[in-house]
C-alpha cells in the first residue's frame, strides 16, 4: 500500500489522519483500479477497513491471510525495532514505560491486533477511541472466520506451509527455505516475568485474539500433517 496508517488513539489526532488512504481506497479499491494493475497480492499493515472496501468480485476471489503474534513478543520486538531506528521516545524509556503508559506508545501498541482486525487501528477524521472496548474483540474473534489462512509468526516456516497448501502449489509438502527474520530478531525476546505479565495485562484483548488464532493455527497444521512447535524459533522472532 502506498502510505502507512497513523495509528488511532485515545488522545484523538488530526482531522486529516489517513487521508490519503482512505481516499485511496474510495478511488482506487472501490472502484476495482488496484487489481486493474495486475496486482495479484496487496500486503499492508492497515486495518479490516481495507478488506470491507474490496469489490465484492474481488473479495469473492481474495484469499485472506492475517499472521498473528504473542503480545508480549510482539511489543518487545517492536520496542527494539523502534530504538535500532532512534526514536527518541523509545530510547528514553522502558518497553513498559512506553507501551503501557506513554500515550505515543499505547496508540501504536495497546491491543493493536485487536484494533486492525476488528477495523479500529488507523485513525479516521482524528475521532478518540478506546483501546479496550469489548465489542471491538467480539468483533475481531469472529472475522478470523474470512482468513483462509491463520498464522503465527513463532511458527513463520509452517505458517508458509499452509500457505502452499492453500494455494495448492507444487512443493507443499516440502518446509519452505530461506525465509526472512528481521536483523537480530532472536535476541530481542520478552524473558522478565515481571515485563510478560505487565505487557500481557495491557494487551489482554491481544492475548485471547492470539489464543484464539493459535486454536486454529493447530488445526490447520493437524490438517496438512504437521504438529508440534519448529525447532530454533521462539516467541521473539520476526517482527
Amino acid at each position: 500500500m502506498p502510505y502507512q496508517c497513523e495509528p488511532s488513539s485515545a488522545e484523538g489526532g488530526a482531522e486529516t489522519c489517513n487521508e490519503k488512504n482512505f481516499k485511496y481506497y474510495a478511488e482506487e479499491i472501490e472502484t476495482g483500479k488496484h487489481f486493474k494493475k495486475s496486482c495479484k497480492l496487496t500486503s499492508s499493515h492497515h486495518d479490516f477497513r481495507i478488506i470491507d472496501a474490496l469489490p465484492e468480485a474481488v473479495r469473492n476471489t481474495t484469499l485472506l491471510i492475517v499472521n498473528l503474534r504473542e503480545p508480549a513478543a510482539r511489543a518487545v520486538s517492536h520496542f527494539h525495532m523502534l530504538r535500532r531506528h532512534g526514536n527518541a521516545d523509545a530510547l528514553n524509556a522502558s518497553v513498559v514505560d512506553y507501551f503501557v503508559r506513554h500515550p505515543v506508545g499505547l496508540s501504536i501498541s495497546r491491543n493493536r491486533m485487536t484494533r486492525v482486525l476488528g477495523g479500529e487501528f488507523c485513525c479516521k477524521s482524528g475521532s478518540k477511541v478506546s483501546y479496550v472496548k469489548s465489542d471491538l474483540l467480539t468483533r475481531a474473534l469472529a472475522r478470523l472466520d474470512q482468513f483462509c489462512v491463520v498464522g503465527l509468526t513463532d511458527r513463520v516456516q509452517d505458517t508458509m506451509l499452509y500457505v502452499q497448501h492453500a494455494l495448492d502449489l507444487d512443493g507443499k509438502d516440502r518446509r519452505p527455505k530461506n525465509l526472512h527474520y528481521h536483523n537480530n530478531a532472536k535476541s530481542y525476546q520478552p524473558v522478565d516475568d515481571d515485563v510478560v505479565k505487565a505487557l500481557r495485562e495491557a494487551n489482554a484483548a491481544d492475548l485471547r485474539l492470539y489464543e484464539a488464532g493459535a486454536e486454529r493455527f493447530a488445526a490447520q497444521m493437524k490438517a496438512i500433517g504437521v504438529e508440534g512447535s519448529e525447532d530454533g524459533v521462539g516467541v521473539g522472532d520476526g517482527e
